[in-house]
């Protein structure tokens, strides 16, 4: 087999940039292999099929979502600034937004299983210390402030909504604190 002059990552990283700015139903493997100057043969010699592609992009945009929110938590402000950072993501990374969050996700059945998949299990345990309230009670808020959150980033992902930074950071500090408020 001949060397590769393009690389695995590269590949991804040029299918995660075109998903950004089009879309996800933008990236195939021509499109990709256009955008590079390269052949399709280099995306199927790390990809056995299109599938396989999609399931690495939508593995990087997990991961870039990750870094986008842990980047921008504060801890004397855990759930809060994770509820802003949320709608941020949406509002400045819609197509990955609505890669990650707008298709039927496997295993998520339950309100409890949306908090394993996207429930920070470490910063639950510090608020329950710092607001004096269970560790499940802190759960609840949670799941609320995550299901809160998602429609106020939704409705800014569909263009439903042309909210500012600072109305939405202000929303979503009423919300969390009318749901600790129920939780005491």
């Amino acid at each position: 087999m001949p060397k590769q002059t393009v690389s695995k990552e590269e590949i991804l990283k040029i299918a995660l940039q075109m998903t950004r700015e089009s879309g996800f139903a933008s990236v195939n493997a021509r499109s990709v292999a256009k955008r590079m100057g390269y052949s399709v043969q280099p995306i199927y010699s790390y990809f056995n099929n299109m599938e396989a592609l999609k399931e690495n992009v939508y593995g990087a945009a997990m991961e870039f979502y990750n870094e986008f929110i842990y980047s921008r938590v504060k801890e004397d402000g855990i759930l809060e600034s994770m509820a802003r950072a949320n709608v941020a993501f949406a509002k400045y990374e819609t197509n990955l937004f609505k890669l990650l969050f707008f298709q039927k996700l496997s295993g998520l059945n339950s309100f409890n299983d949306i908090y394993e998949w996207m429930g920070d299990k470490q910063a639950t345990k510090q608020l329950a210390e710092k607001l004096s309230l269970t560790e499940e009670k802190v759960k609840e808020v949670y799941i609320m402030l995550i299901v809160f959150t998602h429609g106020v980033a939704t409705m800014l992902a569909t263009g439903g909504a042309n909210i500012s930074n600072e109305e939405c950071a202000a929303i979503l500090e009423r919300a969390y604190n009318a749901f600790v408020k129920a939780q005491k």
